[in-house]
């Protein structure tokens, strides 16, 4: 539920305007709504816990004009008619300082598909085939109806869960990182035992839900354990069924991570 004013603890925490003890600008990021029209403040002091709890916090507001007011070099200050458009521009300067915070292991960005996909003849048809599905409108159950097993082997699953947090429930079929051994008896949480790496695919599948658009992200990073490869080129889809009439515990999220030298899949 909205109050009138909100702002975010440094540690993404939303704190309603009646239990805050200092000064809203005191805060990371502060919110207010009046009417249709949702003003933000991000101060210079936004790191990327409260901007990630900001994107999931307003991803509803989709009817707003949302006025950003940004003191991030990163971030611009600007009007948005579409919401979605802020939500993609959060979650950019989102993930950009997660990236610099962990120099040498992630330098990517982050993208509606259709903007950037000029060169989708030189991606893998696993990639390809399911840009083509126009499924992020409907109701989970239909949409996971539409998808064939065959085409989504190489890809991952989530969901939405009530802290909300994407949980991993599929494994793509024949990755190659992160190496699971066959014997294990917890393979989804052997794949996400890296925090580092796990918050980096946070990032990204939150800014997905709340555009409820696909999202082409695209790269170099370093695969965790194993630094002395060096950055390797990737690609990946994000596809997002995220209805705004389905309830979020029913959001699921679709990724498919390519690495292009090697030809081969990622988590």
């Amino acid at each position: 539920m909205w109050k009138k004013n909100q702002s975010c603890h440094s540690k993404g925490r939303i704190i309603p305007a009646n239990n805050i003890s200092a000064p809203a600008r005191a805060y990371p990021i502060c919110v207010e709504k009046k009417n249709r029209k949702l003003h933000i403040f991000v101060s210079k002091k936004a790191s990327t816990r409260p901007l990630a709890a900001l994107i999931n916090h307003i991803r509803m507001m989709k009817d707003c004009t949302i006025e950003l007011v940004s003191e991030l070099p990163t971030l611009k200050t600007e009007l948005y008619d579409k919401p979605i458009f802020c939500f993609l521009r959060l979650g950019q300067a989102c993930l950009e300082l997660y990236e610099k915070e962990h120099d040498g292991q992630f330098l990517s960005h982050i993208d509606f598909w259709e903007d950037i996909a000029e060169d989708a003849d030189q991606l893998p048809f696993d990639i390809t085939n399911l840009t083509k599905l126009k499924i992020g409108h409907l109701d989970t159950p239909t949409a996971l109806a539409q998808l064939l097993q065959n085409e989504t082997a190489k890809a991952a699953f989530y969901r939405f869960t009530a802290e909300q947090e994407l949980a991993l429930v599929k494994l793509p079929e024949n990755m190659v990182h992160s190496p699971i051994a066959e014997e294990s008896l917890s393979p989804l949480h052997e794949a996400v035992s890296d925090a580092t790496y796990f918050m980096w695919l946070q990032i990204a599948g939150h800014i997905a839900i709340a555009t409820g658009q696909s999202l082409r992200q695209f790269g170099h990073l370093q695969l965790s354990g194993r630094p002395e490869t060096g950055m390797h080129p990737f690609v990946k889809l994000l596809l997002p069924i995220a209805s705004e009439t389905e309830r979020p515990k029913n959001y699921r999220l679709i990724t498919i991570t390519y690495l292009i030298h090697q030809k081969a899949y990622i988590l």
